[in-house]
């Protein structure tokens, strides 16, 4: 297999994404129609492979390794405070369970008092990487546009400067990428139980599968002790019965 040489940017918002070709040296932009593509969901799959894949080949776009950078106006974003004993695990499940996508990729930036956690619509971006990598090209990471240096996270569109500045680190850049998914996310552990604001979670209680007969065998062990202690209390009221006979009526002889 020939190894890609060539170097694409692909900028993607949310009306749109912009395409850098290293080879044409030219920026493309392809616009999200909205009976296709409406607030990141994908409303048509057919349609988003036709037209995605007629734009790369009008433009006869070159096979490419292709990194995806995501706008910071489409990342849902939260920062966590970093308080001990706190579950972290279960609170990066809680907040990805409240965005509204069927499932999500998220990246996890640890800080020295806090963490931040960056979510994206998983099922959204892996259809346009399977677009493009359908066609020969293949994308090397999908990443935040915090990633980038100070001067270009505010950036609405693609420019020679940003270009300039991504090419040239384009390499490192593909180690901030979105790599984790909420699939993939560590069970939560709990000890006791937590209170996540008004919801309580009970922890489970681990079962020995030998726990499901020891009812049905404790039921008839109480069952078989009452009817000895029924038979032995009877056994005590009969020997009474006949030791204490009730005395016959005795009649005074008559004078």
């Amino acid at each position: 297999m020939q190894k890609i040489k060539n170097k694409s940017i692909v900028f993607i918002q949310k009306d749109k994404l912009e395409y850098f070709d290293e080879i044409q040296s030219r920026i493309f932009q392809f616009v999200f129609q909205p009976t296709i593509i409406q607030d990141l969901e994908i409303v048509d799959v057919g349609q988003l492979n036709v037209q995605l894949k007629s734009f790369i080949e009008t433009n006869k776009l070159t096979v490419s390794n292709i990194l995806f950078v995501v706008a910071e106006s489409i990342i849902f974003e939260k920062i966590f405070q970093s308080v001990p004993n706190r579950n972290k695990e279960l609170e990066i499940q809680k907040y990805l369970e409240n965005i509204p996508f069927e499932h999500v990729s998220f990246k996890l930036i640890d800080g020295q008092k806090d963490y931040k956690v960056l979510a994206i619509n998983k099922e959204f971006f892996a259809e346009l990487k399977m677009v493009f990598e359908s066609l020969g090209s293949k994308i090397v990471s999908i990443i935040p546009q915090s990633a980038l240096a100070e001067n270009y996270r505010n950036s609405q569109n693609l420019n020679s400067d940003l270009i300039k500045y991504i090419l040239s680190h384009f390499d490192p850049l593909q180690k901030q990428g979105f790599i984790q998914t909420e699939s993939n996310l560590p069970t939560p552990t709990l000890s006791g139980e937590e209170i996540i604001g008004e919801k309580q979670v009970q922890t489970p209680i681990n079962q020995n599968p030998i726990n499901k007969y020891r009812l049905p065998i404790l039921l008839s062990v109480f069952v078989v002790l009452i009817g000895v202690l029924s038979y032995f209390v009877y056994i005590q009221y009969a020997q009474k019965s006949k030791a204490s006979p009730v005395p016959s009526t005795i009649v005074a002889p008559s004078i």
